[in-house]
């Protein structure tokens, strides 16, 4: 088992470089975020609706628990969604003929026409974060987020 090293309680005066890199990954998500949920208002969709529309459409979930876990929210939560897009008319639920527990997602045809507009929005405010990096950057960039979740995700199984 990994040792962790000691934290102090008081913060120091300056942030270290390690502060630095987490709230600065807080603040680009942050801004991301902000920007895709602006461009979704005339939409209709708010920051937590548009998400599950685009997986849906792009095919990464078909399933409640499948959304819950793709977005990282709790499956009430994203029922609670669900239900509130369903009243939009964008995806309708429907019982498998094979299995009466699983209740399968699909987006009606509104729904689909939603979604084909999300992903251009959600590529625009990536190209605007990402402006300037060259391909090894990002390249480059991408492996260190890798390895900062691979971190976390081998700390979640510690605790």
């Amino acid at each position: 088992m990994r040792r962790r090293r000691a934290v102090s309680p008081v913060p120091p005066a300056r942030d270290d470089d390690r502060r630095a890199i987490c709230r600065q990954v807080k603040f680009v998500l942050n801004s991301l975020v902000r920007r895709v949920d602006r461009r979704m208002q005339p939409l209709g969709l708010t920051g937590m609706q548009w998400e599950p529309v685009l997986m849906l459409w792009l095919k990464r979930a078909g399933t409640v628990a499948g959304l819950a876990r793709a977005g990282g929210v709790g499956f009430a939560s994203m029922s609670r969604m669900l239900d509130r897009l369903e009243d939009k008319d964008l995806l309708r639920r429907v019982r498998s003929a094979t299995d009466r527990r699983v209740v399968h997602l699909e987006l009606t045809p509104k729904g689909r026409r939603v979604a084909g507009r999300i992903w251009p929005i959600v590529v625009e405010a990536m190209d605007v974060h990402l402006d300037g990096f060259s391909k090894d950057e990002l390249s480059r960039f991408n492996e260190y987020l890798a390895r900062m979740l691979a971190n976390g995700a081998r700390d979640a199984e510690d605790a």
